[in-house]
């Protein structure tokens, strides 16, 4: 809005000038006051801006009667060098700066000026006559074209700067390939993944430790962990899925499949348990219950608001119960994650344990990564290969 009344007070100011320098006083006069008073409607934009739209409407109608007036001391639409063209700049400045409802509004007093200025030269005598009306008419279309296409560019400019700030949000949100995927179908998405490992991660003991601590200080401490979280899921490319409360859920082989994503779930369980083992958060000690399983899953976005990427599938159901029939300060991992990182990994038989909802379940504990084979040499965030969905619906 400033950027526009600014290029319209240059044009304005050259305007008075020209007509100044030719003898038309009272037009000059009037182009002057325009010029002089535009300052004040910003001051006044600035300090009311609850009433922007009044103030905008108020200097709107000020520069629309001054072109009724120009029009009608030169004697008419053409002989004004088409004065009233400027009433196209109010459309234009409505349509951004107010609403719909109010451009079509100044479009139709536009209209009203085009004919008032056709019929006027029948009902008063013109004050002042233009050497060159054509130079003039030249002159306005071009001052004209020029305010539009200043406020336009500034309109575009504005307009991408927001679309991009919303498909960052928007990608901070989702993965991207699901972001890309909604922005372009409306349909829902679901994907089946043959094989997926998924982790779920709680702050042992967070309950009775928040009962004293207060609203900022607690959430600036799951913020300060979970930050930490996600800077491991983004070093190892796996895909956060959510949090809920003190629980933390990622996954790894979606939504881009990956031959890796047990070793590489693995890997960031070690990172945690190890990172927080030896570091304070706020000058606490927080040890974590961590659960991994590993098997298919169907993933994907369900409803039409408040969109969130999910998973689901009894692989999903038994991995948050590793992690809620885990042992504090380990990490819990199932018997089909155990048959796919016993490779490269030491884990240590838990035995059969009583899995609520799952019944006797045969879980290991992951203690390490092996010698022989050091996770930072096989595991890269792209995986060691690709694996796609095995369906989608």
């Amino acid at each position: 809005m400033v950027v526009a009344a600014v290029v319209a007070m240059l044009f304005t100011l050259a305007a008075a000038l020209a007509d100044l320098s030719a003898g038309y006083t009272w037009v000059a006069a009037m182009n002057f006051g325009l010029v002089a008073v535009t300052p004040f409607f910003l001051i006044a934009i600035q300090l009311k801006p609850h009433r922007f739209a009044w103030i905008v409407t108020a200097f709107f109608v000020l520069a629309f009667v001054g072109g009724l007036a120009e029009t009608a001391l030169f004697g008419g639409l053409l002989p004004s060098g088409l004065a009233v063209v400027f009433g196209l700049l109010l459309v234009l400045g409505s349509l951004l700066a107010i609403s719909l409802k109010a451009a079509i509004w100044w479009f139709v007093a536009f209209t009203a000026s085009v004919v008032y200025a056709v019929v006027i030269p029948d009902w008063i005598d013109p004050i002042y006559r233009r050497s060159d009306p054509a130079a003039a008419a030249a002159f306005n279309l071009v001052a004209t074209g020029i305010v539009t296409l200043a406020v336009l560019a500034y309109f575009v400019h504005q307009r991408d700067r927001f679309q991009e700030r919303s498909d960052d949000l928007l990608h901070n949100i989702l993965p991207d390939e699901i972001a890309e995927r909604l922005k372009t179908d409306n349909t829902m998405i679901a994907d089946d993944f043959a094989s997926a490992s998924v982790l779920f991660a709680d702050v042992v003991g967070f309950t009775p430790m928040s009962a004293g601590m207060s609203p900022s200080d607690l959430v600036g401490l799951l913020d300060d962990v979970f930050t930490r979280f996600d800077g491991f899921v983004a070093e190892l490319g796996l895909e956060k899925i959510k949090t809920v409360g003190d629980e933390y859920m990622v996954a790894a082989g979606v939504p881009r499949g990956r031959l890796d994503h047990a070793h590489v779930i693995a890997e960031l369980a070690l990172r945690i348990r190890d990172h927080f083992a030896t570091n304070q958060v706020k000058g606490r000690r927080l040890s974590f219950r961590i659960g991994i399983n590993s098997g298919p899953v169907t993933a994907g976005i369900i409803g039409t608001h408040k969109f969130s990427y999910d998973l689901w599938g009894d692989t999903v159901n038994a991995a948050s119960r590793m992690e809620s029939e885990g042992v504090p300060g380990s990490i819990q991992v199932s018997a089909a994650t155990y048959e796919l990182i016993k490779d490269m990994y030491v884990c240590e038989a838990r035995g059969i344990t009583s899995v609520k909802g799952k019944g006797e379940m045969e879980t290991y504990l992951l203690i390490s990564r092996r010698e022989t084979t050091p996770a930072s040499s096989k595991l890269t965030p792209s995986g060691e290969g690709k694996a796609s969905p095995s369906g989608s619906r």
